[in-house]
């Protein structure tokens, strides 16, 4: 990850108004875009630190697109894959290139926490 890259600071705060309450709020072309726009900004820094994340937005935009298309929603795989996004992005954040972004990481790490959260209480 860039330090203190201001394009990625910009996404991680978009993330976070974008995703911050209800899960049943934000719409699939909402987390859609946002992982569109997230993969694109990994696809640009190359940073081998990121590639699992990337990997994981993969699987997530799959999920996210067919719950979107055939309105089959498993949020068991959802949460399963948010949980693994909260602990990349916690491992990624405990790096010193990442240091400066701490408190925006935070935000994003909460917000992941959040929608993980919801995604299992409506597995039951």
């Amino acid at each position: 990850m860039i330090t203190n890259d201001q394009n990625q600071l910009s996404l991680i705060g978009q993330t976070v108004n974008t995703l911050d309450g209800n899960i049943d709020t934000t719409t699939a072309t909402d987390g859609l875009s946002l992982i569109d726009k997230w993969l694109n900004r990994l696809d640009e820094i190359g940073d081998d630190a990121t590639e699992d994340i990337a990997d994981t937005l993969e699987r997530l935009r799959a999920e996210v697109d067919t719950a979107q298309r055939y309105n089959r929603i498993d949020n068991q795989q959802i949460a399963d894959l948010l949980q693994e996004l909260i602990d990349q992005t916690r491992n990624l954040a405990t790096t010193a290139e990442a240091s400066v972004e701490q408190t925006e990481l935070s935000q994003l790490i909460a917000t992941l926490e959040n929608l993980h959260r919801q995604a299992v209480n409506s597995i039951a």
